[in-house]
């Protein structure tokens, strides 16, 4: 086809990553269509994108989580660490997600269930609201840097940021930035 799949990556994830593409709030699958249907148009392609919808949205309820996600989760768990998912993903996907991750959520809050996407401040609001949220009862770990840090950082919720690629933001700025989830242990106490 003679595209860059870097190109095409770094584009999808800034579109959906854009406040914009996520307003008004649409079923997830809608969304994935449209926003397939916007790689079309960038990349100035007819329906090759939106053409593999059915397959982007089956490959989703197979992702697997990096290998320390699991062996952490779980020992935070028995440490007594509450766990909760935010996704913007919806119940369509997150069983065979949940499956994956082998771990007993306390609880999982996805797009679907507050009718808006990250980074939306609504959607971190209702999850302040649901779940009593505070700046000093919880961290928010994050692995989305303008789909959670910016968002977090606004409602000021203390946060970690992993990734191994970081864009600068001077407006949000995560507490710390871990190189995967094992790392961020050490500042959970």
């Amino acid at each position: 086809m003679g595209l860059d799949p870097k190109k095409v990556r770094t584009a999808y994830e800034r579109y959906k990553d854009d406040p914009v593409s996520v307003q008004p709030y649409l079923d997830y699958a809608t969304l994935v269509r449209e926003d397939l249907k916007h790689l079309d148009q960038l990349f100035e392609r007819v329906h090759f994108f939106e053409s593999h919808y059915v397959d982007y949205l089956q490959a989703q309820q197979h992702l697997l989580p990096f290998s320390e996600v699991v062996a952490t989760l779980q020992a935070w768990q028995a440490e007594g660490f509450q766990l909760v998912i935010m996704s913007n993903s919806s119940w369509d996907i997150m069983p065979a997600n949940l499956a994956a991750w082998q771990v007993p959520f306390d609880t999982v809050l996805t797009a679907e269930d507050v009718q808006a996407y990250k980074p939306e401040l609504t959607f971190f609001k209702a999850a302040e609201q649901q779940l009593g949220l505070t700046a000093d009862n919880h961290w928010h770990i994050a692995r989305g840097y303008q789909s959670d840090v910016v968002p977090a950082e606004q409602l000021n919720w203390p946060m970690r940021f992993g990734s191994i690629a970081i864009k600068k933001n001077p407006a949000a700025r995560p507490i710390k930035t871990v190189s995967d989830l094992t790392a961020a242990k050490v500042w959970l106490r």
